[in-house]
C-alpha cells in the first residue's frame, strides 16, 4: 500500500488482500490511523481516547498470526474504533459523562469481545451525547465532534454516536461502532456523508454496551461504503455477504404527505435516488405505514425517555451533578411518565409492529430520506426539533435499516438515503443497499482535510 492510505483508506475487501498478500500490514494501518488520529482530533474531537501503545502491539501480534497461516477473518488486523459506552476491559466507559469517568469495565462488550475473536485492532473510543441521549451530537461537559464537512463553521455531526461517525468520515479508522436508539448511527451517518447499519436488535448483542433503552437499543456500523457495512456485519454473525442486484427487488417509497417539510435538496437527491432503483430493474410502489412517522417518533420516544429515566433520572434529578444541559431535562421528564402512560406506549408499538410486517411482506425495502435535512450549524440546533422524524420509525417497528450516501446539498453538505426492511431481513437489506451504491457514485466523494 502506498502513502494514499494516509488519506483515503481502500475498501475492507481490498485492506484484507493486500494484508494477506504481503502489499500491507496491520502495523501500517494502525500506524496511519493513529497518525491521522494525531494530526485531526485536536480539531475535530471525534476520539476520547487512543490506545497508542496497546494497538500496536495487537497490530503486531495480527500480522504475525497472518504470518503463520492463522486467518481470523475479513476484519483480521483492521483497526477499529468504538463508541464510549462500549466496553473494553480495563477501560473507561464514560458513555459521555464525567460522572462515568471512573467506571472501569471489568469485562468485555459482546461487540468488542467478537471484534477480537475476528482478529481486529481497537484503537480507540469515541465521544458521544451523554448517555446516548440525542440526535445532534452535542456535548457540553466532554466537547461536541466537528462534523468534517462542515469546514469554517461547526455543525451537527449527528448524535449520538457523533464521534464514531466523524471518525469514519475523517478517515481515522475504517470501521467503528456505534449505537443507535433512534436513528444514533443513521443520522450521524448522514450527516458526515457515510454509510451507517442499524441492525435488527439483538443481531448485534447490547451486552456490555451502557444502556438507554433496553427495548429500543441496538449496536451498529459505520464504514465508506455499504459493501465494508455488510462485508464486518457479515464478519460478526458468522454469515455470508449476499450478491447485490436492484433487479427484481420490490421497493417502497413515501408519499408527498409523508416528505412535507423536507429541504429541497434533500427531496431531490430522494426523487433521484428512486429513478436509481427503477432504472436498476426494481418495482416501485408507494408503501402506506399504519400511522404518520411524526407518531411513531412520539411513540418511540414515549418508551425511550422513562427507560433512559429508570437508568439515569437520579443523576438527571441531582442538580449538584453535572450534566448536558440538552440532556438533563428530557431524563427529568421520562421520570414524569406514568406506568399506564409507559404500557400503553408499548402496546400501541406491538399493534404497530404487527400492522406493519403485514404491509412490508408486499416489499423487500423501503427508502425515506435519512433525515429530513442535512447538517445544522450547531449554534442553531434546536434540541426539541431533533432530525428523528424517518430514524425514529425503524427502532420503534424494530426493523432493520442503512443510510447510504445520496450526494450534496448546494453547500457541499452531504444527503443521506435511508433504506429500512422487515425485522431480520438485515441480509436482504444489504444486498440491496450493496446493489444502491454499484449503481451510484456518490459513496466515492470522500471529505479531505
Amino acid at each position: 500500500m502506498n502513502d494514499v492510505a494516509t488519506e483515503d483508506f481502500s475498501d475492507l475487501a481490498e485492506l484484507g488482500r493486500q494484508l494477506r498478500d504481503g502489499r500491507s500490514s496491520s502495523v501500517f494501518l494502525v500506524k496511519t490511523c493513529l497518525d491521522r488520529i494525531a494530526r485531526l482530533n485536536g480539531e475535530l474531537h471525534a476520539f476520547s481516547s487512543v490506545f497508542r501503545e496497546e494497538a500496536l502491539q495487537a497490530a503486531e501480534a495480527a500480522d504475525r498470526q497472518l504470518a503463520a497461516g492463522f486467518d481470523l477473518g475479513p476484519l483480521h488486523g483492521i483497526p477499529v474504533a468504538l463508541k464510549d459506552n462500549v466496553d473494553l476491559m480495563g477501560r473507561a466507559t464514560t458513555a459521555g459523562s464525567p460522572l462515568l469517568a471512573d467506571n472501569i469495565a471489568t469485562g468485555n462488550a459482546w461487540i468488542t469481545q467478537r471484534l477480537l475473536a475476528e482478529g481486529a485492532v481497537i484503537v480507540g473510543k469515541t465521544h458521544m451525547v451523554q448517555f446516548a441521549l440525542g440526535a445532534w451530537g452535542t456535548n457540553d461537559q466532554m466537547g461536541t465532534p466537528r462534523n468534517p464537512w462542515g469546514r469554517d463553521v461547526h455543525r451537527s455531526p449527528g448524535g449520538s454516536s457523533s464521534g464514531s461517525a466523524v471518525a469514519v468520515a475523517a478517515g481515522m479508522v475504517p470501521l467503528s461502532i456505534g449505537t443507535d436508539t433512534g436513528g444514533s448511527v443513521r443520522m450521524p451517518a448522514s450527516f458526515c456523508g457515510i454509510t451507517g447499519l442499524k441492525p435488527t436488535v439483538g443481531k448485534l448483542k447490547t451486552d456490555g454496551v451502557v444502556p438507554l433503552s433496553t427495548t429500543l437499543d441496538s449496536v451498529g456500523l459505520f464504514t465508506l461504503t455499504a459493501a465494508d457495512a455488510a462485508l464486518a456485519y457479515a464478519a460478526l454473525v458468522g454469515e455470508t455477504p449476499r450478491p447485490a442486484s436492484l433487479a427484481g427487488q420490490r421497493i417502497g417509497y413515501l408519499g408527498d404527505a409523508d416528505l412535507e417539510g423536507v429541504q429541497p435538496e434533500v427531496l431531490a437527491a430522494y426523487r433521484a435516488a428512486l429513478e436509481v432503483f427503477r432504472a436498476g430493474g426494481a418495482h416501485l410502489s408507494p408503501i402506506a405505514l399504519t400511522g404518520s412517522f411524526d407518531n411513531f417518533a412520539a411513540i418511540a420516544a414515549a418508551i425511550m425517555l422513562p427507560e433512559g429515566a429508570s437508568f439515569w433520572g437520579a443523576l438527571a434529578a441531582d442538580e449538584a451533578k453535572p450534566m448536558d444541559s440538552a440532556v438533563r431535562p428530557r431524563l427529568v421528564a421520562g421520570g414524569t411518565f406514568t406506568a399506564t402512560a409507559y404500557y400503553q406506549a408499548l402496546r400501541q408499538r406491538d399493534a404497530l409492529k404487527g400492522e406493519i410486517a403485514e404491509v412490508l411482506r408486499g416489499y423487500d425495502a423501503f427508502v425515506t430520506p435519512a433525515t429530513p435535512h442535512t447538517a445544522t450549524p450547531i449554534a442553531e440546533v434546536d434540541h426539541g426539533k431533533p432530525p428523528v422524524k424517518y430514524t425514529r420509525a425503524v427502532n420503534l417497528l424494530d426493523l432493520c435499516g442503512v443510510s447510504v450516501q445520496l450526494g450534496f446539498d448546494d453547500r457541499q453538505l452531504p444527503i443521506g438515503l435511508q433504506i429500512a426492511a422487515a425485522q431480520d431481513e438485515d441480509a436482504k437489506l444489504m444486498e440491496i443497499a450493496c446493489a444502491f451504491q454499484a449503481a451510484t457514485s456518490w459513496h466515492r466523494s470522500r471529505w479531505r482535510p
